[in-house]
């Protein structure tokens, strides 16, 4: 019983703290808990999309978690990487069922979800969250848009810059001249998600490094303002 409550208590302050249910009073706001349910992630222990049939609606709570799909020979491949607030899976409710896993990169990594159709139900009830709703979608789907268009018009270099770009954006500690990330990527992740081999990834990296760009270390990144800040759009294919 104790457990059940203290999940409960963690669902409850995951959901409140979202920009979608922040403002809901205390009755719409106890329906949605009772909706919900809460998952955490962790590495090595990957969430099956499989384990149920019905489209569902997925938000990331806490933390940073990598999305995964299988490819023809059962491999798992990178996806997409979520942060914090993030809305995945059936989100435009078009019974889109996800192929794959989903797994934490940090320490309490939180992600909880709803079926489809209860989140949709919720939402015809609730008009404000609705236009909220559709603002986050619109807005996701602008990100996909965007980053489809580096990844199939330019080269790897340039669809490292983005990765690091919009990690730096939401992460990091600012120094004068860099950004210090802490590191919870494996090599594999990042070169998984940008198209290479973990050969071709640490080829670049080195790269970067001897051109006083990025410094990379299993703990932690250093990315300088000088990469951080050139313009994807201006930079022409290379290869």
């Amino acid at each position: 019983m104790k457990s059940v409550l203290i999940s409960e208590k963690i669902k409850s302050s995951y959901i409140r703290k979202h920009p979608l249910f922040r403002h809901l009073d205390e009755e719409k706001f106890r329906e949605v808990c009772a909706r919900a349910r809460l998952i955490k992630l962790k590495r090595n222990n990957p969430y099956l999309f499989n384990s149920e049939p019905q489209g569902r609606v997925f938000f990331l709570g806490s933390g940073t978690a990598k999305l995964a799909h299988f490819t023809a020979s059962g491999q798992g491949q990178v996806k997409d990487i979520l942060v914090d607030g993030e809305v995945f899976g059936d989100f435009s409710f078009i019974g889109a069922h996800l192929d794959g896993y989903v797994t934490g990169l940090r320490t309490n990594t939180y992600m909880f979800y709803f079926t489809s159709a209860e989140l949709k139900k919720i939402l015809q009830r609730n008009h404000t969250m609705a236009l909220n709703y559709m603002e986050m979608v619109s807005m996701k789907l602008r990100h996909l848009e965007a980053r489809h268009s580096v990844w199939t018009s330019k080269d790897a270099r340039l669809r490292l810059l983005y990765f690091f770009q919009g990690w730096a954006a939401c992460a990091g500690t600012r120094t004068i001249n860099s950004v210090i990330l802490e590191n919870y990527f494996a090599l594999s992740d990042i070169a998984e998600f940008i198209g290479v081999t973990r050969q071709f990834m640490h080829t670049m990296l080195n790269e970067l490094k001897e051109e006083g760009l990025l410094n990379y270390s299993r703990k932690q990144i250093e990315v300088s303002n000088s990469f951080l800040e050139q313009d994807i759009e201006k930079q022409k294919l290379t290869g």
